[in-house]
């Protein structure tokens, strides 16, 4: 009995077992590349079995366990895979869109995170201001800069430039900004009853839907939805030339509330019913790529530690060579 445990652990140990485990790892990955499958939830299994298989390993491989470094080494590889297993059950990815003078809302947040994350984005709290965008002939996108205010508890504003490299840092969250932007114009709607609310609509991002700044919009406590687009009079850019994303001027609202159509310059009321509508003014939007990653430092160190441990072992055999002690067979028990 105890010899059959050691010969499946021996082979759960294996060079061979690694390989094949290796390359289902790789088969989920460019299935997740290729098709439109979210594949992440799948490598649970292989990477449990890869684990199970160092253990494994360490346990039965004289070899491993005769050479401190190749021995440290694969402990190392251990903790980084349990570390990362941990890491996915904590971590959060979302997405959010935040208008020029407008503080950021936690219930706008598209995310999806892990089983154990304590979901915190509503601690979270900027302002977001002006952006930069600065683009090359051919509309290759260069830098991004984009100016966030957080509000400090003696009543100031902290400035921070974030951009796609350069995060937005709240505790475990980091905030990047996107590709992702576009205008939005500001509205005042008063319903019928007299209720007054003021805030932005985000038309579909700028300049990939250059001749599509249209949606559907509902107005606060209406049933019934609008048809808005943004008339930009003169281009905003030239293609063929360097550029930098700017606000358009002599924008119009264009609303459609049914068979009527309605075209509004800033600071013009329309009657929808006996509801009223008024055009403010333009912003633009910042889209936004949130990480909630809370073990990446403790990663990054076991990885440290497993390169380490590597270069120990690769220095070991050029300065000894064959002096290495080495195992009389492959396995021990």
């Amino acid at each position: 009995m105890i010899e059959t445990f050691r010969r499946v652990l021996r082979r759960l140990g294996s060079v061979e077992t690694t390989s094949v485990l290796i390359v289902l790892c790789a088969v989920i990955a460019l299935l997740g590349i290729f098709l439109p499958i979210r594949t992440s939830n799948w490598m649970v299994l292989p990477f449990a079995l890869l684990m199970a298989n160092l253990l494994a390993a360490l346990a039965t491989n004289a070899r491993l366990k005769s050479q401190s470094m190749l021995f440290a080494f694969h402990a190392a590889l251990v903790a980084v895979i349990v570390l990362v297993g941990l890491d996915r059950l904590h971590a959060m990815h979302g997405r959010v869109e935040v208008a020029e003078g407008s503080m950021f809302d936690a219930s706008a947040v598209a995310a999806e995170h892990g089983l154990l994350h304590d979901l915190r984005l509503g601690e979270v709290r900027f302002l977001q201001g002006p952006f930069e965008i600065t683009y090359a002939p051919g509309m290759k996108r260069r830098e991004t800069e984009s100016v966030i205010r957080i509000p400090e508890q003696n009543g100031g504003w902290r400035e921070v430039r974030v951009g796609d490299h350069t995060p937005l840092i709240f505790g475990d969250y980091r905030f990047y900004t996107t590709h992702n932007k576009g205008f939005a114009p500001i509205v005042t709607y008063v319903s019928a009853s007299g209720d007054s609310r003021t805030g932005a609509i985000h038309m579909p991002s700028y300049p990939m839907n250059e001749n599509k700044q249209g949606l559907a919009w509902t107005p606060p406590g209406a049933t019934k939805p609008l048809k808005v687009w943004l008339h930009i009079p003169e281009p905003v850019f030239d293609e063929a030339k360097a550029w930098k994303f700017v606000k358009p001027t002599n924008t119009r609202l264009v609303l459609i509330d049914g068979d009527e159509r309605h075209e509004l310059s800033v600071g013009e009321v329309v009657s929808l019913g006996s509801a009223q509508l008024r055009y403010d003014g333009l912003r633009s939007w910042m889209g936004y790529t949130i990480v909630g990653q809370s073990m990446i430092h403790w990663i990054a160190a076991a990885s440290l530690m497993a390169c380490l441990a590597l270069l120990g072992h690769v220095l070991s055999v050029l300065i000894y060579g064959s002096r290495i002690p080495a195992a009389g067979a492959e396995h021990g028990g």
